[in-house]
């Protein structure tokens, strides 16, 4: 077994076929995919010139058997890339290892701090591993919640046996409101990413105070283009005529499906209208999972009664000093946290 470290981008792309052969063979998260981390990395993340990129690959006759999409960021955090958007991380693997060795190997040949993973799931490579080793100056911490909900193949929403006739009278009295509009599901092979659409509703969402005038950068939307373009993203859209009222990105592996950000205006229920059309899409034919992604919504969660779940994050120090430090520090933020909701209410 051998570790290599990648930290030259040409080096990272000469990386995919062995990643590819990696991510195909198990269920991975669209966040695991070579696309989101390489045009991740391309498009946002190089542009801070602190941000180190380096891979880790675990290598057995020089073929990957184990990666992780890391990098140190500017406060020394060994991180995985794009952790603040990407709604689930982990290590992709096709066998089982010492996770604590492993470790204890990188430390030897990076500098950094800390160990920082956020948005792991209880299915999770790393998640696994933890319940497994006893680590030093590290803890596990619930972190953020998620939802999904499997669609058998049918006619939506009657092939979703959880929806009682509320349900399914809503989403009725949904789509008659919205009659007068026009649905479209965009796909690489079909149509060109649609990037005057997308400014024109980022305009309208910044203008209605929807959105702060720094969504959906320069840098994000050259993420999306990426993703598009390498068939790792639909765009599911709905207008009328030449106005755009709701967009969403949405990932895609195989039957699985995250919506992953959503642009909506001012129309009354517009996003949930554009989340029932793609359902009906992409369920008729097939059994299919949607995932809506990190955070628990309460419009998501009343209309669709996904299953929601938590996800985690694993915290590891170089010494038991530090380790008390951030926890001190994690318990400060939450008090303040509290106190905050309460003041606002």
């Amino acid at each position: 077994m051998r570790i290599r470290i990648i930290s030259e981008i040409h080096e990272f792309f000469d990386s995919k076929a062995q990643w590819d052969a990696i991510f195909n063979n198990q269920d991975f998260s669209f966040f695991q995919s070579f696309e989101f981390n390489y045009y991740s990395w391309i498009t946002e993340l190089c542009n801070n010139k602190l941000n180190r990129l380096c891979i880790v690959l675990i290598e057995n006759n020089e073929i990957a058997s184990a990666i992780f999409p890391l990098y140190i960021d500017s406060k020394m955090r060994l991180r995985f890339i794009n952790d603040r958007h990407a709604d689930f991380c982990d290590v992709l693997s096709n066998k089982k290892f010492d996770f604590e060795n492993i470790l204890s190997e990188i430390s030897n040949q990076l500098k950094f701090d800390s160990v920082h993973f956020i948005n792991l799931t209880k299915d999770s490579f790393l998640y696994a591993l933890y319940e497994k080793n006893t680590l030093r100056n590290c803890c596990l911490k619930p972190f953020a919640m998620y939802s999904d909900l499997v669609i058998p193949s049918g006619s939506f929403p009657s092939n979703v046996l959880r929806y009682r006739s509320k349900q399914k009278t809503e989403f009725r009295r949904v789509k008659k409101k919205n009659i007068d509009k026009d649905y479209q599901l965009l796909l690489k092979d079909d149509a060109d990413f649609p990037i005057k659409e997308i400014q024109q509703l980022r305009e309208r969402m910044i203008e209605l105070g929807l959105r702060k005038a720094n969504f959906l950068d320069e840098k994000r939307l050259l993420l999306l283009t990426q993703l598009f373009n390498s068939n790792r993203m639909l765009v599911s859209m709905v207008k009328n005529k030449n106005n755009i009222h709701a967009i969403s990105f949405i990932l895609t592996n195989e039957n699985a499906y995250l919506f992953w950000i959503d642009m909506y205006d001012n129309t009354k229920m517009i996003n949930i209208y554009n989340y029932i059309l793609f359902m009906e899409s992409i369920s008729c034919d097939n059994n299919v999972k949607i995932n809506f992604g990190r955070g628990v919504y309460d419009y998501k969660v009343e209309n669709f009664k996904p299953d929601i779940k938590q996800l985690f994050a694993l915290y590891i120090y170089r010494n038991q000093l530090h380790m008390s430090l951030f926890l001190f520090i994690d318990k400060i933020k939450g008090v303040l946290k509290s106190f905050y909701k309460k003041f606002i209410k």
